[in-house]
């Protein structure tokens, strides 16, 4: 881990209260198949964690082993939807997934946004953290949008600092997820080689959005096949699935997650679960939100596409215990 960068916070956020951590939960399955929290499915999660532990077999298959919140919607939390997040904390392990850091902004990381995040991830003790490969602040101003970072001797030292200081004052290790893009940049580095460097200059791990690497392959002209055979995948610590949709002219593809994961993602996730066993795997939907059991088919899906890729003796009941305890220390292509 990188020396000690908590000393550039301002002394005010550093001793903001925070309030006692939740009991960590259960250790990560391997495999676990998870979704990301919406307000609306909240009372149903509850509902469905209390159903399983009182009549496992049948219920269990139709609740996530994990869930996923965009940390930036509860940084401010309190009262009613405080007390429900945390009792969703104690039925089911959780992964906080940043998207307003900016990581690749070279005036640096907000320290008070920083603060918000290490004041959430204090008190929810999840298993997983991650951020973006990408940049959403200038000039005081946030943008709604994960702009593209060019791939740089610059940008690798921007990012590197601000991932070295957001590890330290988070204590734990951060994920860091390929980006989907749309437009080609002046890099010097591939985006394989720049992921790599990345990891090896802070210690941070990935996050591997196969969506995001079809949609890039997609726009860019990218070998797919060739891109994954270069990616770090001893760095890679979480799977995140996606659908897509083509733009009005049906020549781009947008990265929207709007709707169910395509059959061609489908092809490239079972390729890739050869590459690192065992991971967990976030199915994403932010837009176009389905029910809760629209979305829990494809949780199935996926189950039934690891069960493919590793064959009926994968050990479902291995669990992911050390790496969540790293995790605290340290056209169609």
């Amino acid at each position: 881990m990188p020396s000690s960068l908590s000393s550039s916070l301002p002394r005010e956020s550093l001793e903001t209260p925070v309030s006692a951590s939740l009991p960590a939960p259960q250790p990560m399955a391997a495999n676990a198949v998870g979704i990301g929290l919406k307000f609306q499915h909240m009372q149903a999660l509850v509902h469905l964690a209390h159903s399983v532990h009182s009549a496992q077999s049948a219920q269990s298959a139709q609740a996530p082993d994990f869930l996923e919140l965009h940390a930036e919607n509860y940084m401010n939390a309190g009262g009613p939807l405080q007390d429900r997040l945390d009792e969703l904390a104690r039925c089911y392990p959780l992964s906080v997934h940043g998207v307003g850091l900016s990581l690749g902004s070279a005036e640096g990381i907000d320290p008070a946004h920083l603060e918000r995040l290490a004041r959430l991830v204090d008190h929810l003790n999840p298993a997983l953290v991650s951020e973006h490969l990408a940049w959403s602040r200038l000039d005081g101003h946030s943008y709604n949008d994960l702009l593209p970072v060019p791939l740089t001797e610059e940008s690798l030292r921007v990012l590197g600092d601000n991932i070295a200081r957001t590890q330290d004052r988070l204590g734990r290790r951060l994920l860091v997820e390929n980006p989907s893009l749309y437009v080609s940049l002046d890099n010097r580095f591939s985006e394989t080689e720049f992921l790599q460097r990345l990891v090896d200059t802070t210690g941070c791990g990935l996050l591997f959005d196969v969506n995001n690497a079809y949609i890039s392959a997609a726009n860019l002209g990218r070998d797919l096949d060739a891109y994954l055979d270069e990616v770090p995948w001893a760095a890679v610590g979480e799977w995140h699935l996606a659908g897509h949709s083509l733009d009005a002219a049906g020549e781009l593809y947008i990265d929207d997650h709007g709707s169910a994961v395509s059959e061609p993602v489908w092809q490239r996730y079972r390729q890739v679960l050869a590459r690192r066993p065992g991971l967990p795997t976030l199915i994403e939907w932010d837009n176009r939100v389905p029910t809760l059991e629209r979305w829990m088919q494809e949780v199935g899906l996926a189950r039934r596409h690891q069960h493919t890729a590793h064959g009926p003796d994968a050990d479902a009941s291995t669990t992911l215990a050390a790496s969540a305890s790293a995790q605290a220390t340290g056209r169609a292509p």
